[in-house]
C-alpha cells in the first residue's frame, strides 16, 4: 500500500506504507497551497511527499493530495479508510480484472492521477490542471 487516510473527528490522518511518520490535517489553517486551498498540518508532510515553505503547500507525487483525501473521506456520512495501491500495484478482487503493471483508477499518485490531454483551437488553459478545473474552463470555450 501506497498510502492510507482515515478521518478522526474533524481530521484527516495519513500514514504511508512507504514513508515513516503519520500527517494531521483539516481544511481552513494558516498554510495555503498552490490552488488556493488553506489547510491546517501537523504531523510529517513527508508522509504525501509535501514541501511546505513560507507558509505555503507543494505537491509533487500526490497532485491535490489534500483536497483529494478530504472530499473522499466528507463525501458521505459513515467511517470510511482510504487505502491507495502504490504506483505499478492495484488492488483487485474477484470479479475485478487486472491490468498488468497497475492501474489503479483514481489511485492517489501522479501515475495513476494525471492524464494528457490535447486541446486544438484556444490559447486558453484552464485555471489549474486538475480535472475539478476543466468543467468551468470547458463551459468558456463554448460560451
Amino acid at each position: 500500500m501506497d498510502v492510507i487516510a482515515w478521518m478522526e473527528k474533524e481530521s484527516v490522518h495519513v500514514i504511508s506504507g512507504v514513508r515513516p511518520g503519520r500527517l494531521i490535517f483539516k481544511p481552513n489553517g494558516p498554510l495555503v497551497d498552490e490552488y488556493e486551498q488553506s489547510w491546517d498540518l501537523a504531523g510529517d508532510a513527508c508522509v504525501l511527499n509535501l514541501t511546505v515553505k513560507n507558509n505555503k503547500i507543494f505537491y509533487d507525487e500526490y497532485p491535490d493530495a489534500l483536497a483529494r483525501l478530504y472530499s473522499s473521506l466528507t463525501s458521505h456520512g459513515g467511517n470510511y479508510l482510504v487505502a491507495s495501491a502504490k504506483p505499478g500495484f492495484e488492488f483487485i478482487g474477484e470479479g475485478s480484472p487486472t491490468h498488468v503493471g497497475g492501474a489503479s483508477h483514481g489511485g492517489l499518485h501522479k501515475q495513476d492521477s494525471l492524464v494528457p490531454m490535447i486541446i486544438t483551437g484556444t490559447d486558453s488553459s484552464p485555471k489549474h490542471l486538475r480535472m475539478i478545473d476543466l468543467k468551468d474552463w470547458i463551459l468558456t470555450l463554448i460560451d
